[in-house]
């Protein structure tokens, strides 16, 4: 179904133009149009996305650069606090929230201890700890614990049936 528009020049005293068909072509034309813009915008999200993980992987450092002078109480403060870290992907989490762990059995606090190790093990249940991690004196058995909480507190997979 085509159609006639016609279109003024838009000079005073000047005839219309000639009619223009306008067919199906145009919504095409502009469907097209719009994808590409949104796909562009897409692309931008991602560039965006990528600065975000840039700034969230600087604040991980920062942390751990605490962590390694030995300052956990300003560890647990600056991982905390930054909402890069928490909008990054799953593994800057893990590894923020193990060493918020480790800061507070370091400075003898079991109780918050665990819940880093239990918050760490919602984001992945799997998770272990490094071997040269494993049997530190100091967060070993509340790793473990935690381990148990969160694993029994896990769903059973379910059974795969037989045919």
């Amino acid at each position: 179904m085509d159609r006639e528009v016609t279109r003024a020049s838009g000079r005073p005293g000047e005839p219309a133009s000639a009619p223009i068909k306008s067919a199906g072509l145009s919504r095409r034309a502009l469907l097209l149009a719009a994808a590409l813009v949104i796909s562009g915008c897409a692309q931008l999200d991602l560039g965006a996305g990528l600065a975000n993980d840039a700034e969230a992987r600087r604040e991980l450092d920062a942390g751990i650069a605490l962590y390694d002078k030995g300052d956990y109480v300003n560890t647990i403060r600056s991982l905390l606090t930054a909402k890069e870290i928490w909008q990054a992907p799953v593994d800057t989490k893990i590894t923020a929230q193990k060493y918020i762990a480790f800061s507070h059995c370091l400075l003898q606090r079991p109780e918050p201890c665990k819940q880093s190790f239990r918050d760490l093990l919602r984001l992945k249940p799997d998770f272990e700890l490094a071997a040269a991690e494993a049997g530190h004196p100091m967060w070993s058995s509340a790793f473990a614990q935690a381990k148990r909480e969160v694993t029994a507190r896990q769903p059973a997979p379910l059974a795969q049936s037989r045919r």
